[in-house]
């Protein structure tokens, strides 16, 4: 049997191995960070039985998939030393080590993920915030949590439950919102495993018992759309599946097993030439074809996306080139990391987050929130504004800035003028108007459909409300 010992070294031994693979981060920061690491954490252990520093080991394994620097990958490894020293003194001492040996930039980071440990809401509230102006806090959390959740099974159920309500609520919202779906979609799966475990079984069954049923079927349709794609410009087709963690929230009847299918291809222009192929060949479902490429989803998510019907199913077809595919799984890192993300959107859907754990928003308005449709707008200058589907000329006012949301007076579409209630569309130009003479009212509340919208409209009426006298 392995050793707590051997185990901890086998995690550190991957981690360098990693570490290796990439040339672009500091080898030898790291080996320090893993022995300051070691010395820390050195007299604690998980419930598992395990050394502790385990856990940040396999945090910074994690962090290291999605191309982050030096400095991400040695907070990861440091991100619970200053939380978990006692003693003012102490702490003190090991936040000046870091500071003297890794930059002031890495101590920063640590101390964004240090819980506060008297406030829960506080700790998120923090992390958020401090999320909300360096990316890699947030995702160096969300790898955290996701480790956290493959050891559940040894704390006390009340713990387990509470733990999987916010990681629900919370981190898996967030890392939809950041296009991190492959983060998503696992902290979705260990929840309804630990939550739910006889409906996860129930559920992978009844998914395994209609791939039995259906596979030759799907396969069939794979087939027929590859004869129809150009063959120098078709890479793969892979048909995208349904899995047990989608059901977590949504209870229905499982009537299908496919969920999509992938088609990849060679570059950005031989996208629209696959979709030029598959709509002179199958029917497409009308208003179902959107272009990413031009316009990547707030989330980051690039590619092209269509509805059509093959041996007489509707079937979503995403078509994205190898680097799309890559860079879909970063979501808004790589937008950032390529420059065309704009970070005041970033801050503003974090924002949600931020009055969620100050008890300003309801959860409910955040999930709901996350779970609508959503369309794509533009300014007059072409920056794309994302919005839910029933969002009004209103809500786009408020997204653009929050002092024209309440100046607003209505907007102009295609040449024509429109009140403030106007329901969007996909691929409206809204020029806004705007008049010091508007007055914001609670009434207006009826004719936003964005979180961002309502929170701002009582917030400036509850600090407009006239003092009550005796």
């Amino acid at each position: 049997m392995i050793t707590p010992q051997e185990a901890l070294d086998s995690h550190i031994q991957d981690l360098i191995e990693q570490v290796k693979k990439h040339p672009d981060i500091d080898l030898s920061l790291v080996k320090k960070a893993i022995d300051l690491g070691k010395e820390a954490h050195k007299r604690q252990f998980r419930k598992t039985g395990q050394f502790y520093f385990i856990h940040p080991v396999r945090v910074a394994t994690k962090a290291i998939g999605y191309n982050l620097d030096t400095s991400t990958i040695i907070a990861s490894l440091l991100h619970d030393v200053i939380e978990d020293t006692e003693g003012n003194d102490a702490k003190e001492k090991i936040s000046h080590e870091i500071v003297s040996s890794f930059g002031k930039g890495v101590y920063e980071l640590v101390d964004a993920l240090t819980k506060v440990k008297e406030n829960q809401n506080l700790t998120l509230y923090k992390i958020i915030q401090l999320g909300s102006v360096d990316f890699r806090v947030i995702l160096i959390k969300l790898l955290d949590r996701l480790d956290n959740l493959s050891d559940l099974k040894y704390l006390q159920r009340a713990k387990q439950r509470r733990i999987c309500q916010e990681t629900t609520a919370v981190y898996c919202e967030i890392a939809h919102g950041l296009g991190l779906i492959e983060i998503e979609e696992q902290l979705k799966d260990l929840v309804f495993k630990h939550l739910y475990s006889h409906s996860y079984k129930r559920i992978a069954n009844n998914l395994k018992a209609f791939y039995d049923e259906r596979h030759l079927a799907i396969h069939q349709m794979i087939q027929e759309l590859q004869q129809h794609v150009p063959t120098h410009l078709l890479l793969s087709i892979q048909p995208q599946y349904f899995t047990p963690q989608t059901y977590l929230f949504d209870r229905h009847e499982i009537v299908k097993v496919l969920n999509s299918i992938l088609i990849l291809t060679t570059n950005a222009p031989s996208c629209y030439q696959v979709l030029g192929s598959i709509h002179t060949n199958f029917r497409s479902i009308p208003l179902n074809i959107y272009d990413y490429i031009s316009n990547p989803k707030a989330n980051g998510w690039r590619g092209l996306s269509t509805k059509v019907i093959v041996n007489g199913e509707q079937i979503q077809i995403n078509i994205v080139t190898e680097d799309f595919q890559n860079q879909n799984r970063k979501g808004v890192l790589a937008l950032i990391n390529e420059g065309i993300y704009r970070s005041e959107n970033y801050r503003e859907f974090l924002q949600l987050y931020l009055d969620v754990a100050s008890d300003n928003t309801r959860i409910e308005d955040v999930l709901r929130y996350s779970k609508t449709k959503t369309i794509q707008t533009m300014t007059p200058a072409g920056d794309v504004i994302e919005l839910r589907y029933g969002a009004t000329i209103l809500d786009f006012a408020f997204t653009v800035h929050t002092q024209l949301g309440l100046r607003s007076s209505g907007g102009i579409i295609d040449n024509v003028r429109y009140p403030r209630n106007k329901i969007l569309e996909d691929g409206m130009v809204i020029k806004v108007i705007k008049s010091d003479s508007v007055k914001t009212e609670r009434s207006w509340i009826n004719d936003v459909v964005m979180p961002k919208s309502r929170r701002e409209i009582l917030k400036h009426v509850n600090t407009k409300q006239p003092t009550k006298t005796a």
